[in-house]
């Protein structure tokens, strides 16, 4: 089908492939238990609108890395324009715009990924006894695994190196999951999950327009895997903190 050269036809793929772990889990636990994981209500709202804030926080700090070592660049962003802009105001008009597409397109389209990673699998993990941490790493691990077919055979998010990129997207799948198990874990949705998921994907391509390394040492590299560990970290002390307080 001309691999990812199509834009329809590459939208058209990511669609369908993205609601595969919706499949899987139709069919090993039924519409009940799908059912289930999609839950509405207040809190679900206000996590679904605020949860692209961790993306957004991860590429601040992704910023705050590479700027002291002189890695960051603003060349790729000085675009013609009608109205002259500075890069930092086109950084911030960019965010923005991810913002909506994540919480609209892009949160129907994780929400697909979502059911099956955070919705049944994590909950299973959990359900047979492993933590919340170790569930989230495991289902982390899958999710990079996932996408390796993507990348070893059409180039997926790391073209010019496919089998060092399928090993690289695992772990920064694992390093990114925590966050997702935790807004999961405080929503009891996978919503506010699919919005996080989603503001990822429709931001994360950033650190890569502004990082001087290639993406295979910057932000789908060791450099993204380190700076999601740090917001994962975060979150995890956050999260045992926020329960000894409640507890």
């Amino acid at each position: 089908m001309g691999g990812l050269a199509g834009v329809l036809v590459t939208l058209g793929w990511g669609a369908i492939r993205m609601y595969t772990p919706t499949v899987s889990a139709l069919l090993v636990a039924g519409r009940r238990e799908v059912k289930e994981s999609i839950r509405l209500g207040m809190k679900v709202f206000v996590l679904y609108l605020s949860s692209p804030l961790i993306a957004f926080s991860a590429i601040l700090l992704y910023l705050l890395i590479i700027t002291p070592v002189g890695l960051l660049t603003l060349e790729s962003l000085q675009i013609p324009a009608p109205i002259s802009l500075a890069p930092e105001a086109l950084i911030v008009l960019m965010l923005l715009a991810t913002y909506f597409s994540a919480i609209t397109i892009n949160t129907l389209f994780a929400l697909g990924e979502e059911i099956g990673w955070r919705g049944f699998l994590q909950t299973e993990l959990e359900a047979l006894g492993l933590s919340l941490t170790k569930a989230s790493l495991l289902v982390g691990l899958v999710w990079g695994v996932w996408h390796a077919p993507a990348i070893l055979l059409l180039g997926y998010n790391y073209p010019e190196n496919p089998v060092l990129g399928s090993l690289l997207f695992i772990a920064f799948t694992a390093s990114l999951s925590l966050p997702h198990a935790v807004v999961r874990r405080l929503s009891s949705s996978v919503i506010p999950v699919a919005s996080l998921h989603g503001a990822v994907n429709a931001a994360w391509g950033l650190t890569i327009l502004v990082s001087q390394l290639p993406r295979e040492l910057g932000g789908l590299g060791p450099i993204g895997i380190a700076t999601w560990t740090l917001i994962s970290l975060i979150l995890y002390l956050g999260l045992r903190r926020w329960r000894r307080s409640t507890s």
